[in-house]
């Protein structure tokens, strides 16, 4: 009975076939066959535009918003799958692989319709597409009454969405079908071993964590750094050529004329802003209101600039260096420029807050040259001078704790013998942010004329080594694998992992710093943890199946490209095909595909 049951359904299932296969003869005409052009040309092959705009809307059908659509450049992206979809078909011929009528039939009987993405976009565009990674699309072409295969409803669904014939979109679909076994194959050649797949996820599992010590040029340019005129004009008679060469690259920003100046600028502070913008903007104007009274009593624009600047240049005292125009905010520019040496400026409003600014020179020609090349020279000098600084000190440190100290102690040890080199400079002057008159003190404690309570204006504590932001401290990583990124601005993103992963056991060291974006950094391992059997137990067979996965998809990736270099390099496409419509707001994007009639 069972047997006589499946001689039975068969026969229903060919009988189907061959009514499928009669019905779809060349005499139904194509619906669209006028102004058919090529829309990819390889190697004197043409692809039609008719299979590039069936293509373009089996991949629309699930995304309506042609805008959504645009921005992907989904024009190019079919373009480009017909064009790999060529390659895989030529490659089929070679290889003897092909699709009988009967399996076609059955694909469409199905309502399965398949289409073709550039390989390395399957993964990311067809998920963007609700594509199914085998690049299958569904039509319902099921009677909505019987739920069985209705020719009509087929039809209908293939002349709205394709604009193609029957016979037409047969033929398409059996490239597209070929295109697909090509893929299987493919990907069904990766294999991915246990033993291989626990490698893998062991190193993506297993974490470490780090001690680690910064060494910051900026905290060396700021309080180590000698910056005397001696220091500076050494390093420039050694260095004569890189200062040369410097020069001739900034010459433009100071010649024929440049005014040097000094700056005092109060930004809205962000608690004052949390009041409204006119409560932030009133507390900003009367901090720099405050510093203003200062000056007018006497005290220096560069101390005053350095202890109530809000500016970058604070630290130098407010001084800009000899700035041309085009380098400042228009408001300030022009007010500068329309001043005489030795003027203080009144309130100046911008965007950010106020500023207060005093020409101190007017520098032209000879004069302008000779403040450039100072400038030139001081701004090498303390970039060369903090860098060479910045790794002694980590390799000092590094030698200290692979001796047998602790990095907190190697680090103590360091920082006890560092003196500040500007306290030096300035012996026997006053310190930056002391009142006219007295020194300040080099202990962050406030300068004894300074007010307390944060009033406007007031004088603030200059850094020291033991509050500047950037000082060497230990500090300690967040767990990361192998492919982390423990410290967020080495200037490899992924060296100090990689390091890490070949330290054994915790407290060891490497041989070497790491460079840093801004320095460099002695790392020590604290704490390392292992995948566990259990975790892989758990995880094995999802873990397997996506690496597996990512690893077809590199294969087909491969073999596409292999294939473009051999027997496809040659293409050209219809630029006027691929340009996107407009946008659909203006009336003129295309118009909606029938997606009502769509079924899984």
């Amino acid at each position: 009975m069972n047997r006589l049951s499946q001689i039975f359904g068969a026969a229903i299932i060919i009988a189907i076939a061959v009514v499928f296969i009669v019905q779809f003869r060349p005499s139904t005409g194509p619906v669209q066959s006028a102004g058919n052009t090529c829309a990819v040309e390889v190697r004197g092959s043409c692809i039609s535009s008719i299979d590039f705009n069936a293509s373009k809307n089996l991949l629309a059908m699930r995304s309506p918003d042609e805008n959504r659509l645009r921005a992907m450049g989904y024009r190019r992206l079919t373009a480009e799958g017909l064009y790999e979809r060529w390659l895989l078909n030529e490659d089929a011929k070679r290889l003897g692989i092909t699709v009988s009528d009967d399996e076609l039939t059955s694909e469409l009987v199905a309502g399965r319709v398949h289409v073709s993405l550039p390989a390395d976009k399957i993964r990311q565009v067809g998920y963007a597409l609700s594509l199914r990674e085998d690049l299958t699309r569904y039509l319902d072409v099921r009677n909505r009454q019987t739920k069985k295969f209705d020719n009509k409803q087929y039809e209908k669904q293939i002349r709205n969405i394709t604009k193609m014939s029957p016979t037409d979109f047969r033929d398409y679909q059996r490239k597209e079908l070929i295109a697909a076994r090509m893929r299987e194959l493919i990907r069904a050649r990766v294999r991915v071993g246990e033993n291989e797949a626990f490698e893998q996820f062991s190193r993506e599992k297993s974490t470490r964590t780090l001690a680690y010590v910064r060494f910051d040029r900026r905290f060396y340019s700021d309080l180590i750094v000698d910056t005397s005129e001696k220091a500076i004009q050494a390093w420039a008679d050694n260095n004569k050529e890189e200062l040369d060469k410097a020069w001739e690259g900034r010459k433009a920003q100071y010649q024929p004329e440049c005014r040097v100046a000094r700056v005092l600028r109060v930004e809205v502070r962000p608690e004052e802003a949390e009041q409204g913008p006119e409560a932030g903007k009133a507390a900003a104007k009367a901090r720099i209101e405050g510093a203003v009274q200062r000056l007018k009593k006497g005290e220096s624009f560069a101390d005053v600039a350095r202890s109530a600047s809000d500016d970058p240049s604070a630290a130098r005292g407010g001084e800009l260096g000899c700035v041309a125009k085009g380098r400042l905010s228009k408001p300030v520019e022009d007010k500068l420029f329309e001043m005489k040496a030795g003027d203080v400026s009144d309130l100046i409003e911008t965007e950010d807050g106020f500023h207060v600014i005093k020409l101190e020179q007017i520098a032209k020609d000879a004069e302008a040259e000779k403040i450039g090349r100072q400038e030139a020279a001081r701004e090498l000098y303390i970039a060369h001078e903090s860098e060479r600084l910045a790794a002694e000190a980590a390799k000092q440190v590094l030698a200290a704790a692979a001796g047998g100290k602790s990095l907190e102690d190697a680090l103590a040890a360091y920082m006890a013998q560092l003196t500040p080199a500007k306290a030096k400079e300035k012996e026997g002057a006053a310190a930056p942010g002391a009142k006219a008159g007295g020194a300040a003190k080099q202990d962050g404690n406030k300068d004894a004329g300074a007010k307390e309570g944060g009033e406007a204006g007031e004088a603030r504590a200059p850094y020291t080594i033991v509050t500047h932001p950037n000082r060497p401290t230990v500090e300690t990583s967040l767990p990361f694998n192998v492919s982390g990124s423990p410290i967020a601005d080495a200037r490899d993103s992924t060296e100090a992992a990689r390091i890490a992963f070949q330290l054994d056991k915790p407290g060891d060291l490497p041989k070497d710093v790491v460079a840093l974006a801004n320095g460099y950094a002695v790392i020590q391992l604290k704490e390392k943890t292992s995948a566990s059997q259990e975790q892989w137990d758990k995880d094995r067979e999802f873990y397997t199946s996506a690496m597996r996965a990512a690893k077809q998809n590199d294969a087909l990736i491969g073999y596409v490209r292999r294939l473009k270099s051999t027997i496809g390099s040659e293409v050209k496409y219809d630029q006027n095909l691929l340009k996107e419509s407009k946008p659909a707001e203006d009336g003129s994007g295309e118009p909606p595909l029938p997606l009502e009639d769509e079924g899984e």
